[in-house]
């Protein structure tokens, strides 16, 4: 019950602060539609689904208050259907100081195909620092609130190359992700594979993903965006976890976007 309470004082305390950003700026929302295809649906470097999604989301924005829900979508018949097909809704609140970015929020993760009912929804809370300079360094710490009670975190830097001015650009990432015990645990467990299966026994770097993307503007207001994601899993544990599952340890994923600002 306290947990619940907990949750939603936090849900609520991101709305009123919303609230208060639309008023203050008269209105002033900036919104973002996204239509994506993606080859394979990887997660925080587990394969949820190897092979064909779709991944719309929507964004809305004033001030330093955000709000976005995104959800993914099986485009092939696959068992781990309740697994797969998710929708995420986050808010967050941006504090900026000089060079220095600190963005805390919330995310619940709904789980909408659950025949069998499997899934249970889950909730973290998140805070990510960003320091305003050359490769954009910045990290992200997460943690759930509800049946994993774990941290989750990721480490990133990022550049983007001006190809055609105002119209194309290359935009590289590398991102390493870690977790703790516990969700290490329930991020690879596979039901399938029983009660034999083995799990990770330790805080561990998860992956290492090398992301470059190819954003082209069309019109105004319109962006097609061809990428390429790298995921290479680092931990041997979960390597061979993953490899025990049937699953590549390396994968790579292409994906097409097509974004709308208005």
């Amino acid at each position: 019950m306290m947990r619940s309470t907990g949750i939603l004082a936090i849900v609520f305390g991101f709305i009123f602060t919303g609230l208060a950003e639309i008023r203050a700026a008269e209105m002033d929302v900036n919104m973002e539609a996204e239509l994506k295809a993606v080859s394979a649906f990887v997660w925080r470097g587990r394969t949820l689904n190897e092979d064909p999604c779709f991944q719309p989301s929507f964004t809305a924005n004033t001030g330093n208050f955000s709000a976005n829900i995104w959800g993914s979508w099986n485009l092939t018949s696959i068992s781990n259907s309740w697994q797969s097909s998710r929708v995420d809704a986050m808010v967050d609140y941006s504090f900026i100081t000089g060079r220095h970015i600190i963005r805390p929020g919330f995310t619940a993760f709904i789980y909408h195909d659950d025949p069998g009912g499997k899934a249970k929804d889950t909730y973290e809370c998140f805070v990510n620092y960003t320091y305003d300079v050359f490769l954009l360094p910045s990290v992200t710490v997460h943690y759930d609130i509800s049946k994993i009670d774990g941290f989750f975190v990721d480490m990133s830097v990022a550049h983007s190359f001006p190809l055609v001015k105002d119209r194309m650009a290359l935009d590289l990432k590398l991102q390493l992700e870690g977790a703790d015990k516990n969700f290490n645990n329930a991020l690879f467990k596979y039901p399938e594979m029983g009660s034999e299966q083995p799990l990770p026994d330790k805080t561990s770097l998860v992956d290492m993903t090398a992301i470059a993307s190819l954003p082209v503007k069309v019109g105004k207001t319109g962006t097609f965006t061809p990428a390429l994601k790298y995921v290479m899993l680092l931990d041997s544990t979960t390597k061979d976890i993953v490899d025990a599952a049937g699953q590549d340890t390396n994968i790579l994923v292409y994906s097409l976007a097509y974004s709308m600002t208005f």
